[in-house]
């Protein structure tokens, strides 16, 4: 300031510039205090204070590292753990097919059947609507009372508003994802080999516009690339395979799991007819043919081919069988 120059004077930290910070070690600017099941207890944080927490975790441990971060006008705690996952497994074959008519379709040796999609965002969508119209219109009448179109002052009912709309997309998010993990646990107990489709969600959704936007928002609202991503590291800790089948040789929605023969559908053709004398429907047909890739995977093979091919990234100084191993812990 002696010499004339702007001085660069510190700047305010608003809080949608510092939404998390996080402590590398325990004891380190915090502490977890808990009993040794670690049902519920106390967090201790630097310059905060005892925060009263709840729940337990699946698996007990040893706390490590925690982050505390902001979602949805909310203060969360994620800690993570050292612990040794343990999953029950199951012993049978099968194959998924995920789907939005229904979430999924499972095929066995002994049959199919169907997981139903429930639809959490569809049944709160219009009073989401209407919440969102009644912001659209106090925000245009802020924006015309005090001539700004940025930073314009918001009124105590706006942000009552603003809230309540956070308090649905936070519903619908808990709702879907307590429905996942349920899933996905039921699955993982059930199967020890499960054939599934790779998926990419972000090709599935990037097209379409106006003429679209129904069908992407109900990819978005079944969560296939979480169901995947939740499904995946669940056998992994069981100790069981979840086999993504290469889908572009592979075909499920285009090939007869009778006899092979590829036949190319479109989406609105929801029965596979085959002339060697298949009918099924689409869905059922595709979830047989990814059951019968996962057989034809480990079937005659030694374990340990089997888990190379399936898992070609496996380190070779690990061992190959299907047991229980060690994986970061889920906060």
């Amino acid at each position: 300031m002696k010499n004339g120059e702007t001085p660069g004077f510190p700047r305010f930290k608003p809080l949608h510039r510092f939404k998390v910070w996080g402590y590398k070690t325990h004891g380190d600017g915090w502490s977890l205090l808990t009993n040794e099941r670690m049902k519920h207890g106390t967090l201790r944080l630097s310059g905060v204070g005892m925060v009263t927490i709840r729940g337990k975790p699946r698996t007990p441990g040893t706390p490590k590292t925690c982050e505390v971060f902001c979602r949805n006008g909310r203060w969360y705690a994620s800690v993570t753990l050292d612990c040794q996952p343990e999953r029950e497994r199951g012993d049978q074959l099968g194959g998924l097919d995920w789907e939005l008519e229904t979430f999924a379709t499972v095929a066995t040796p002994a049959g199919t059947e169907t997981i139903e999609n429930p639809r959490h965002l569809a049944h709160t969508l219009s009073e989401i609507r209407q919440v969102q119209r009644d912001i659209s219109r106090k925000e245009e009448a802020s924006k015309k009372a005090s001539g700004k179109t940025r930073r314009f002052p918001v009124s105590n009912r706006l942000q009552r508003q603003y809230e309540r709309l956070r308090r649905l997309h936070r519903r619908v998010a808990h709702q879907r994802n307590d429905f996942l993990h349920q899933v996905t646990n039921r699955l993982v107990g059930r199967f020890a080999a499960l054939g599934v489709e790779a998926l990419n969600i972000r090709n599935l959704t990037a097209s379409g516009g106006q003429h679209k936007k129904g069908l992407n928002r109900s990819i978005l609202d079944a969560a296939g690339g979480a169901f995947h991503q939740r499904l995946g590291y669940k056998a992994e800790e069981a100790g069981t395979w979840a086999m993504e089948t290469p889908t572009r040789p592979l075909k499920p929605l285009q090939t007869c799991h009778a006899c092979g023969r590829q036949e190319k559908k479109p989406l609105s053709q929801r029965r596979h007819e085959c002339p060697c004398g298949v009918s099924c429907t689409r869905d059922e047909n595709a979830a047989r043919v990814l059951m019968r890739w996962a057989e034809q995977q480990l079937s005659g093979r030694e374990p340990a081919e089997a888990w190379r091919a399936v898992r070609p990234n496996h380190p070779p100084d690990e061992p190959a069988l299907p047991m229980k191993r060690e994986t970061h812990a889920i906060a």
